[in-house]
């Protein structure tokens, strides 16, 4: 029996269509604090090693070994600044050291390496203090240092200096903060030494704790007649005093008592403008803001809000030393350290100060900081005293660059993205040499790139180079530099990724202006 065949129509496959997409530098920085669905634009998942300026995100440069302290970890620096220059000093266990000349021990025999210093100016001279909480205060004069106690000369009497963990000024005056007590001393007007009068806030404080640290405060941008005394306890409450002599009532009083979450060290503190930016649990907090704002919105004001997830890990993963803040101007950036552990690699928060994007350097162990001659310095766990952004290598060695943007579906949401190709568009000096990729599928990690071949690329020459392909004289000694490369990859959520090794040669000077890929919308039309 003859059987009947019938016909079947089948849907033609349709043509994959190509779309491009362009994701500019992400001038907002490392953001850990937003939709993950709904991202703005112009930020990253991940940024480490990169610092974002106001017009892209440029590689940081390396650091540099210039000197090492004979034993242990440097715990402490700081900078002396006289009519005849300044004078770098470190620290470790026992020990300060300056570092500035020949490096050489200045002092010895001491019980603690952790120091909190103030410089304080006089008629005849420039001082320093420098007191640790377990030795006598040390005063530096310029040349040589002394102890500072009840018989020296000059003398401090009414307390013992070895008591002193902290040391700041305020209207003409040294402050100190009397190690695990709640009482500071402040000595007369204009004096580095005298007999000291106690400021007790026993019956300030109301959570418990100690006197941790203290410092100025003001409203306005320099040290006017707003300006108040500032006293911050180990629980976070902070208590805000104002006038000119703590021993005459008529002339000094509190002001306000505020609560701004634990302080995370003595040292981790910044002044910006006026305001006084203090590290705690919840996040970089400006003290105008504890002023006006309850504790559990002062997170929503932190200086820190774009990584307040990642700031908040940390804060409770590290409670295991002090934090330290460094601000360098000369940068116009901020470095935050933090306690490390021995077996992972090191790394340290770096903020804009301009713009406010944070990034994360890695292979960075400062447990101490300072600035000197305009420069920034660090001193690591085993007794590196190294210096900052120079060169190209960590010590000799090389780090990597890494940044991966925030996740966009490409204007075609629950669709199937597959990647074609991508550049990465530099302004540089020097062209760089970068392996790029993708990130998908909200996994913020930092993707295998693959080795995509490049695109030919010549010099550009106006009319023979190739469209869109070369590099273009941008002006000055820089230009623009991009070439297209093969990429890999299907998702449904796209984020673009960069990496760049750092390992020798010039300083690196590129900033990534852009990246763009072309992709097609995966499927079958039926």
């Amino acid at each position: 029996m003859r059987q009947a065949f019938r016909r079947v129509a089948v849907a033609p496959q349709a043509q994959a269509k190509t779309r491009t997409k362009k994701f500019p530098a992400p001038v907002r920085g490392w953001i850990a604090n937003e939709n993950l669905a709904a991202p703005l634009p112009s930020g990253a998942g991940i940024l480490i090693n990169w610092f974002p300026t106001s017009t892209g995100i440029r590689l940081r440069k390396g650091s540099v070994k210039i000197n090492e302290v004979a034993s242990g970890a440097a715990l402490s620096m700081f900078t002396y600044v006289g009519g005849a220059g300044e004078k770098l000093f470190v620290s470790d266990a026992t020990k300060i050291l300056e570092i500035s000349n020949a490096m050489h021990a200045d002092v010895v025999g001491q019980t603690s390496g952790y120091y909190a210093t103030a410089q304080f100016g006089t008629v005849g001279n420039d001082f320093l203090y420098a007191v640790n909480g377990t030795d006598s205060a040390l005063l530096y004069d310029g040349t040589a240092w002394m102890p500072i106690n009840g018989t020296s000369t000059p003398s401090i009497t009414g307390v013992e200096t070895s008591t002193f963990s902290h040391v700041w000024t305020y209207k003409n005056r040294l402050f100190f903060v009397q190690k695990g007590s709640r009482s500071a001393w402040c000595l007369p007007v204009d004096s580095i030494g005298g007999a000291a009068i106690e400021i007790s806030l026993a019956g300030v404080f109301q959570e418990g704790g100690s006197l941790l640290f203290g410092a100025t405060w003001s409203l306005d941008a320099g040290n006017g007649p707003d300006e108040k005394c500032v006293f911050v306890s180990t629980k976070g409450e902070v208590a805000v005093f104002q006038g000119s002599d703590p021993s005459v009532s008529t002339s000094w009083g509190i002001v306000g008592r505020y609560y701004l979450t634990r302080p995370l060290g003595q040292r981790a503190t910044m002044r910006a403008g006026g305001d006084l930016l203090i590290a705690t649990e919840v996040g970089l907090i400006p003290i105008s803001q504890a002023v006006a704002k309850d504790v559990a919105a002062l997170s929503l004001a932190s200086v820190s809000r774009g990584i307040e997830t990642e700031w908040q890990l940390e804060a409770v993963a590290r409670q295991s030393g002090p934090w330290e803040i460094l601000k360098w101007p000369g940068k116009k950036c901020a470095i935050v350290s933090m306690p490390m552990l021995s077996t992972e690699t090191p790394y340290c928060f770096v903020v804009n100060l301009e713009t406010g994007a944070w990034t994360k350097y890695a292979g960075w162990d400062p447990h101490c900081m300072a600035l000197y001659n305009g420069d920034a310095y660090f001193g690591t766990a085993d007794g590196r005293i190294m210096q900052m952004e120079v060169g190209s290598t960590d010590d000799g060695s090389g780090y990597y660059c890494d940044y991966t943007g925030l996740f966009d579906d490409l204007d075609a949401a629950s669709a199937t993205k597959v990647m074609r190709l991508g550049r990465a568009t530099f302004r540089a000096v020097t062209p760089i040499i970068s392996q790029l990729g993708a990130a998908f599928d909200y996994r913020n990690v930092t993707p295998s790139f693959p080795q995509g071949t490049p695109s030919s690329e010549v010099s550009g020459q106006w009319n023979t180079a190739i469209w869109d392909q070369s590099t273009w004289d941008a002006g000055g000694n820089k230009k623009i530099s991009t070439r297209w490369l093969g990429i890999a990859g299907v998702g449904f959520v796209v984020a673009p990724s960069v990496r760049v090794l750092v390992n020798g040669g010039a300083a690196p000077d590129g900033e990534l202006i852009s990246t763009e890929y072309t992709y097609e919308v995966g499927g079958v039309v039926v």
